[in-house]
């Protein structure tokens, strides 16, 4: 079921934390909504990639590229998704799940991420750049709220100390999260094998 979270809400979960005056939207023109704005996106990435939140994590084929790889080992080429953030795992067929293999990640000279692998018919486990707050469960956002009070601690209420104190409790939240997904056995290799048992 689809949580009633918005983006408004967790900024002002974040300035709740802080003491500060709550604001009506987050589109509003005033400094505290800016301010909060600028650091949304960057805090919503960091956290992504803090953690493997089940949400953000996506399983992609990828498409070859006609880019020359820059090595000699990983001769093939693909282009990653547009809204890859980190890359999990690479999966091959017929290649056992827990091995690790290599690849490298580059740009080629139009800017496009890319990936090269030592195998064709690559898919990826990645973090996708997910900013669909319905999507977002409780403990990431609250984790979510904590680490956007840490960033505007100093720059709305001028407290450094503040900032500390709240970068503790998202880390003490963080481990949480973390200890949940034990007690739940999430394992991502488990979602691998569904994902190729069902091709």
């Amino acid at each position: 079921m689809a949580n009633d979270i918005s983006k408004t809400s967790i900024i002002n979960l974040a300035l709740a934390n802080l003491g500060q005056k709550l604001i009506s939207s987050a589109d509003e023109n005033t400094q505290t909504a800016r301010t909060a704005g600028l650091m949304y996106d960057f805090v919503r990435r960091t956290l992504l990639r803090a953690h493997d939140w089940a949400f953000s994590l996506q399983w992609a084929e990828l498409a070859a590229s006609t880019v020359e790889s820059p090595s000699l080992t990983l001769p093939y080429v693909f282009a990653l998704p547009s809204n890859n953030l980190f890359v999990k795992k690479l999966s091959y067929e017929g290649i056992p799940l827990h091995h690790q293999l290599p690849y490298l990640l580059f740009n080629d000279e139009q800017g496009n991420k890319l990936i090269a692998c030592p195998y064709e018919n690559a898919k990826l486990l990645y973090v996708k750049d997910e900013d669909n707050t319905a999507l977002f469960d409780p403990a990431f956002v609250a984790c979510f709220a904590l680490l956007l009070a840490a960033e505007l601690a100093v720059p709305l209420a001028g407290d450094s100390n503040l900032a500390q104190l709240m970068l503790s409790k998202y880390q003490s939240k963080l481990d949480e999260a973390r200890q949940t997904n034990k007690i739940e056995q999430f394992e991502v290799p488990e979602k691998i094998s569904a994902f190729l048992e069902a091709r």
